[in-house]
């Protein structure tokens, strides 16, 4: 679970940071900020995979792009910084157990554009890495984990620049792992050292790059949630809900018995029907001479409709109530405007199905699974409890070096009752979240 973020360089954001429960709403009007953090959370999760030019080949804009541009000019360096909660064991893709001593943990990284001697940019590269403990005494989120018995061991960095080789070093923390560390090359450095980590030889970051390359993005395209699929299609969602077909086929054949033949299939049915009456059940069939798997909702009139029909919205509503539904989900969930889709009188109800969707754990067979919304809708903020919002907005400010009045987004928590002793620049009241989302924009 991701409990803080940092930004700096990287599209609308300057000196930025945000403190994130587990279950969080940004809210704010369009070209606030929103989209671009969740772009900042997708490129961070690709850079925990993949090189760097992978990664960035994954976002939206060419890569120059990327870095922040204002009147005082283009920016030559992107930073990032996550704080994040790790499970107290796991095991690794071969199945090799491990143990994490050390709970909560702050990763960083920074990159920087290349220039030839022509003056144009040749590629981008890590230029700072680190991974360290953070200790009890300062920790932002401890306020809401104190129920949840984390361990604030303190040990050596994990992962840490050597200035004299120009080098990052990874520390070998596993079982029986006490050697010289790994040392990589900063001179072309073209992925991050976090991504090169694949086994539990190195615990305390195997478990930091399952979280940070966990988490998802739902971006459902009812078109592609329509088609049946493949029986060794993916298990796990995908973010435009393409393979719904074979994971509502696999959350049945996991969680039937002989009371609930449908399993967890029943509990998605019933949950759509509470945003949807007219829905009375879901059916996942398999069609064994294509090796495919299909499925359909039947309605009140006992009229059974397959996935070819059902409209765009009851999709949507499908695919989101199939993920809060699977026993297995984990990690970070990011999605844009839940509201789409809903009746005005059923907003609350789905709130509410996020809301008791996340799991705060450290303990490996519950994992963590945490929500973040964006939505723009008056109604979505009426039911969110004052400590879920995070309102965004844009604000001009002069920069340091130029002198020059610049825009950048920014995100404030801490709502209070009224404005006495309050900071403009870190709190604000629900009045002017209800006048932010009065502002027109275009998509941010």
């Amino acid at each position: 679970m991701i409990t803080r973020i940092e930004i700096d360089g990287f599209k609308s954001f300057d000196e930025f940071a945000v403190d994130l429960r587990p279950f969080t709403a940004l809210v704010g009007p369009n070209a606030s900020g929103k989209s671009n953090l969740f772009d900042a959370f997708r490129f961070m999760s690709l850079l925990a995979k993949h090189d760097v030019r992978h990664a960035m080949q994954g976002l939206r804009g060419e890569p120059e792009e990327l870095f922040r541009t204002t009147p005082a000019g283009t920016a030559q360096n992107m930073k990032f910084a996550v704080e994040v909660l790790l499970p107290k064991s796991g095991t690794d893709a071969f199945g090799t157990s491990y143990d994490v001593p050390a709970q909560r943990l702050r990763y960083e990284i920074e990159l920087a554009i290349l220039v030839g001697e022509d003056g144009l940019p040749r590629r981008v590269q890590v230029v700072h890495e680190s991974c360290s403990t953070i200790p009890k005494g300062t920790d932002r989120a401890k306020s809401y984990l104190l129920d949840y018995k984390v361990n604030y061991t303190r040990v050596s960095p994990f992962i840490r620049i050597n200035s004299e080789k120009k080098a990052i070093e990874v520390r070998q923390d596993g079982r029986q792992k006490h050697g010289r560390p790994v040392t990589l090359s900063l001179k072309e450095a073209s992925r991050s050292a976090l991504s090169t980590i694949s086994t539990a030889e190195f615990p305390h970051l195997y478990a930091l790059r399952e979280a940070i390359s966990g988490i998802n993005f739902l971006e459902i395209n009812p078109q592609a949630a329509r088609l049946d699929n493949d029986r060794f299609d993916e298990p796990r969602l995908k973010s435009d809900a393409s393979n719904l077909a074979a994971v509502l086929a696999r959350l049945k054949d996991e969680t039937a018995s002989a009371n609930r033949p449908n399993g967890v299939l029943s509990d998605i049915a019933a949950d759509l029907s509470s945003l949807i009456p007219s829905v009375s059940d879901l059916e996942s069939s398999s069609n064994i001479s294509q090796r495919q798997y299909a499925y359909s909702l039947r309605f009140s009139d006992d009229l059974l409709f397959s996935s070819r029909v059902i409209s765009d919205g009851t999709l949507r509503l499908l695919a989101l109530l199939t993920l809060l539904n699977d026993p297995n989900r984990f990690g970070t969930l990011c999605f844009e405007e839940p509201e789409n889709g809903v009746h005005e009188g059923r907003i609350k109800a789905l709130v509410e199905f996020l809301r008791q969707s996340v799991v705060v754990s450290t303990d490996p067979d519950f994992p963590s699974f945490q929500i973040l919304i964006a939505t723009h809708s008056p109604k979505v903020m009426g039911c969110l409890n004052d400590v879920e919002i995070v309102a965004a907005d844009t604000v001009s400010v002069v920069h340091k070096k130029s002198q020059k009045r610049i825009v950048k987004t920014r995100m404030r928590t801490g709502i209070h009752p009224n404005k006495d002793m309050y900071d403009p620049e870190k709190h604000l009241v629900r009045s002017e979240i209800e006048g932010l989302l009065q502002r027109s924009g275009e998509a941010g």
